[in-house]
């Protein structure tokens, strides 16, 4: 294709969505709200998978002592997670330990912790079983032990949040391919307007030898700027939304079982969120347009 007929498919694209600015306006809403829609799923799915990547990598029970336990009572403890045989292994974790590691998973918001030192912290146990089966056995034995704030068993709390991502990527795949199914009939009347009030100078241009191909672009062109545009704004609100969780989260610790539900930087998802939204807005444009002029480009 010369240079010079790209340039005139591009303009005649970019005009077109201005003479019919309404119709185009209505185009980005929808799509917008269908790329927000999606982008929503989107990392919501995402931080349920690295959440429950994070909790497979916990040991399967952790046993929590009552904080103010002295090391005399808290050997107590311990040797009845010895002396158990469905125990594989065990390792003890300190108080100074579990400081440290709050420490970490605070990292840029450790002032919350200003004044205070590992004695509000309990020493606990992380333990490996022999048969995972027995769980649940052996963490209603260490809960009536009264010296045992708490036992944390992490494969319950990956077990739902499984089946929520599951849930979550099939009820996001429907409403996604409704909406996206809306904006392609949007785009595709758009077009059909535009089409329609050139109908005259299309039939000339065909008569004069014009190809289907070079009248089709600039339409195609218009369906693909108007998916563009939607999905651009659709990923400045998702970054503005998303920063604004993730600061909020940053202050607010959400407890998940043993660990803490941690939340992607945005630096990790932008690159994910750029593609699919640029991939899907341009998509979503040009079958639209392809889509009208199937049927109206008939002169």
């Amino acid at each position: 294709m010369k240079i010079r007929t790209a340039k005139y498919i591009v303009k005649e694209g970019i005009l077109n969505v201005y003479k019919n600015k309404l119709m185009s306006l209505a185009s980005i809403g929808i799509i917008i709200a269908s790329l927000l829609l999606f982008g929503i799923f989107l990392l919501i799915v995402l931080n349920l998978d690295h959440n429950t990547r994070a909790l497979e990598s916990i040991p399967q029970l952790e046993v929590f002592c009552d904080y103010k336990l002295d090391e005399t009572l808290v050997g107590d403890i311990e040797n009845a997670i010895r002396e158990d045989d469905r125990i594989s292994e065990y390792r003890m974790v300190t108080k100074k330990e579990a400081f440290n590691k709050l420490k970490e998973k605070l990292e840029g918001n450790e002032d919350i912790l200003e004044g205070y030192d590992e004695s509000f912290l309990p020493v606990s146990f992380i333990i490996k079983l022999k048969d995972p089966r027995d769980s649940d056995e052996i963490k209603e034995k260490f809960e009536n032990m009264s010296k045992v704030d708490s036992v944390e068993c992490p494969q319950r709390s990956i077990e739902l949040i499984s089946k929520a991502s599951s849930w979550i990527k099939v009820i996001s795949g429907v409403l996604i391919a409704i909406l996206l199914i809306i904006s392609t009939f949007i785009i595709s009347n758009t077009i059909k307007l535009t089409v329609f009030a050139r109908r005259k100078e299309i039939s000339i241009m065909k008569y004069i030898g014009a190809t289907d191909w070079f009248i089709r672009w600039p339409f195609i062109v218009e369906g693909v700027i108007i998916g563009i545009i939607g999905a651009a704004v659709a990923l400045a609100l998702s970054s503005y939304g998303y920063r604004a969780v993730e600061l909020r989260l940053g202050n607010d610790i959400v407890s998940v079982s043993m660990g803490f539900f941690e939340m992607l930087k945005f630096k990790d998802v932008v690159l994910v969120l750029v593609l699919f939204y640029s991939f899907l807005g341009a998509v979503v444009g040009a079958i639209g347009s392809v889509m009208s002029l199937r049927k109206h480009l008939r002169v």
